[in-house]
């Protein structure tokens, strides 16, 4: 039987109802989804499901290197919340669509320390079927040969976008993953060899896929480069899902232009506070 209010869950696989209640919006709940695949096998993540007193879900929160809450009331909400005030968990960042991010924030701002950032606005947007440009048969899925330019090429494009140094051991374990995993893509310059391209299918659930860490060589933005290999990502990446999505701040206008270029649309909005 269900349990009605919060439930805490750690270190079990995961209902099927769970699931069920992310897929209701795929391109929000992809990278939450995809955290609480992998729950029986973390140490150190937590899952609050709430459940109305019809035992219908109205929340569930992942918690681990980040805290990712999709509520849709405002009894799921408060219940989040006095659950954080009772424990003390440690997280990187919040995120979250925008309006719950900040109602939740408002709420237990004084629980934490200053924010090292917020990132209020990020367009979160979605492709459902095939992009609208042709893509660059350049772009490949990398190998473990490709691993060591990988890493560097996405720590430094990490430390530009987030303002911190992700820890090196913990990201060239993650890249050996994906790049096992065929989820990987890069191109090299005809010339010198040297990446100037390289995406991640970062996540994968609820439905649909998440690309993260889309990157292109400075002295070859401009060029189309970008666009091509974001529509060759998508045509590989729909045997993972049928729904590809990305977020990207507000403010990058030149971004934003590229990926509606390849056929996406905002379908939400999420924002992100760092710590």
């Amino acid at each position: 039987m269900s349990v009605v209010g919060l439930e805490v869950i750690r270190g079990v696989n995961v209902k099927s109802e769970v699931f069920n209640y992310l897929a209701s919006a795929p391109e929000v709940n992809c990278f939450l989804s995809s955290r609480a695949q992998l729950l029986e096998k973390s140490k150190n993540s937590t899952l609050l499901v709430y459940r109305n007193s019809y035992s219908e879900i109205e929340g569930v929160t992942y918690i681990g290197g980040n805290l990712i809450p999709a509520i849709s009331s405002r009894a799921a909400l408060l219940s989040l919340v006095d659950h954080l005030r009772s424990k003390q968990y440690k997280f990187s960042s919040i995120v979250g669509e925008s309006r719950t991010l900040f109602d939740l924030w408002e709420l237990i701002s004084h629980l934490y320390s200053e924010p090292r950032a917020i990132r209020q606005s990020q367009p979160l947007l979605s492709l459902r079927g095939v992009p609208k440009i042709s893509g660059n048969p350049l772009v490949h899925p990398a190998t473990l040969a490709d691993l060591e330019e990988v890493v560097e090429v996405g720590i430094a494009m990490f430390t530009a976008e987030v303002g911190e140094v992700p820890d090196y051991a913990d990201y060239r374990s993650r890249s050996i993953e994906l790049i096992g995993a065929g989820r990987t893509l890069i191109c090299r310059d005809l010339d010198n060899g040297k990446i100037i391209f390289k995406s991640d299918i970062g996540a994968i659930g609820a439905g649909a896929y998440q690309i993260h860490g889309v990157w292109v060589d400075p002295a070859h933005r401009g060029k189309g480069l970008g666009s091509a290999g974001v529509a060759t990502l998508v045509e590989y990446s729909n045997r993972f899902a049928p729904i590809a999505s990305l977020y990207v701040n507000d403010f990058n206008h030149a971004a934003r232009a590229s990926y509606h270029k390849v056929g996406f649309e905002k379908v939400a909005e999420l924002a992100t506070i760092f710590f």
